[in-house]
């Protein structure tokens, strides 16, 4: 196998195992925990708090792949993970969940930025425009198609013993661990010999990137993490908390299915990458993204007024192929713009952008819930995409055209 196709395996191989733990992570911890007889407050509590304690290690861990080793930045990860996820099979006690809870969002930050970074080196796709959107539509393949294993697993594993979903999480994490540490190399990258622990090499490399951010020349930038990220991002965190808690609470599914209805979500945008790259190069990203957050504007409210639970599936479906393609459209967008030597931890300061936003949306989505009910909690969440619209087609001035490698200016 050439090294440009070894990349690609290993890289998609990650993201094969990271959409196993969202899949079974999203459908499954929250009722997982609530039937540990653990309040719903304390649990969403306990997933931001972890997630803001994860941010702290964002440019540290960020530090590590940029001045050290991306490669030995993504074994951590994987090895905290299988360790986390280890610690949550085991263990029922909450406080000892919250610790395994929070080293698995340590394990993220050291995936965060460093997974991306050693592929796109590797490959020199950086300024590629039209190859790194098709990068990245395969990128959100391959994970989709983890989502579809893991909700599969879930089904079978659930029926037989809820706890045993995360042992399963963990031996993934585990056998990637190995693959990851044979055979991936690491070409187009030298590490950088700057005196000093990782502690002041991380504080110089976020001085360089709040820098970079906010640059009078970055201003799409600055767009796509920080004005419309933390929206579209708040907006689909409190989303997803009251997803399975619909369908459990209000339509009174048995949390059984979820799984299934997870991996259904994940056969059903298998497709949506690919046509993806063809909305990028047809209207551009401006233009794309505006168009797509009214979409998923809709399908949220109108998940909210499902009386049946063909519909909440039909909806939540629907809001899956948004979610698909504004995944594979602001990371190409956020990569293209992205320096190459600040490339770890700029994507550091994008997974803190999307720690504090996701942790938000989280803990807030679990006060509405208590004060306001899931269904006005999913109307918020509306309101939020709605938002995110407006700030795309108002925000963005460069509507980029992958397909013809060119900037269109409005």
């Amino acid at each position: 196998m050439d090294f440009e196709k070894k990349t690609k395996s290993i890289f998609y191989g990650m993201e094969f195992t990271h959409g196993i733990r969202r899949a079974l992570l999203g459908a499954l911890m929250l009722v997982y925990l609530l039937s540990l007889g653990f309040s719903l407050i304390a649990v969403t509590t306990l997933i931001a708090v972890a997630g803001i304690i994860g941010m702290c290690f964002e440019f540290p861990t960020g530090a590590i792949a940029d001045y050290d080793s991306r490669k030995k930045s993504i074994v951590i990860s994987f090895f905290l993970f299988f360790l986390s996820f280890l610690g949550i099979f085991l263990f029922s006690n909450f406080w000892v969940i919250a610790f395994f809870s929070v080293m698995a969002e340590v394990a993220w930050t050291f995936s965060s930025g460093a997974n991306i970074a050693w592929a796109i080196d590797n490959l020199n796709y950086a300024k590629k425009k039209s190859k790194i959107v098709s990068f990245f539509s395969r990128k959100m393949f391959f994970e989709k198609g983890g989502y579809i294993l893991g909700g599969l697993i879930g089904i079978i594993i659930v029926a037989i013993n809820f706890r045993f979903v995360w042992l399963v999480v963990s031996l993934a994490y585990l056998v990637m661990m190995f693959v990851i540490t044979k055979y991936a190399e690491e070409k187009n990258f030298k590490p950088s010999k700057i005196p000093g622990n990782y502690l002041s090499k991380s504080i110089n490399k976020a001085k360089e990137s709040f820098s970079y951010l906010f640059h009078e020349k970055n201003k799409e930038l600055r767009v796509l993490m920080l004005w419309a990220f933390w929206t579209s991002i708040m907006a689909i965190s409190s989303f997803m908390v009251c997803v399975p808690l619909l369908f459990t609470q209000v339509l009174n599914l048995s949390p059984a299915y979820l799984p299934g209805i997870y991996s259904f979500m994940a056969v059903i945008v298998l497709g949506i990458p690919f046509l993806t790259e063809k909305l990028a190069h047809k209207k551009g990203l401006r233009i794309s993204l505006f168009s797509i957050y009214l979409f998923l504007f809709l399908s949220i409210i109108i998940f909210a007024l499902s009386k049946s639970l063909v519909l909440a599936i039909i909806t939540f479906g629907l809001f899956n192929i948004g979610k698909t393609a504004t995944d594979v459209i602001e990371d190409a967008a956020v990569q293209h713009e992205f320096s190459s030597k600040l490339r770890a931890s700029l994507g550091s300061l994008n997974s803190l952008n999307w720690s504090i936003a996701n942790a938000l949306g989280i803990f807030l989505a679990g006060i509405s819930i208590g004060l306001f009910g899931i269904t006005n909690t999913i109307y918020g969440s509306g309101v939020l995409a709605l938002i995110t619209a407006v700030i795309y087609l108002k925000g963005m001035r460069n509507n980029l055209y992958y397909g013809k490698e060119k900037r269109i200016y409005s």
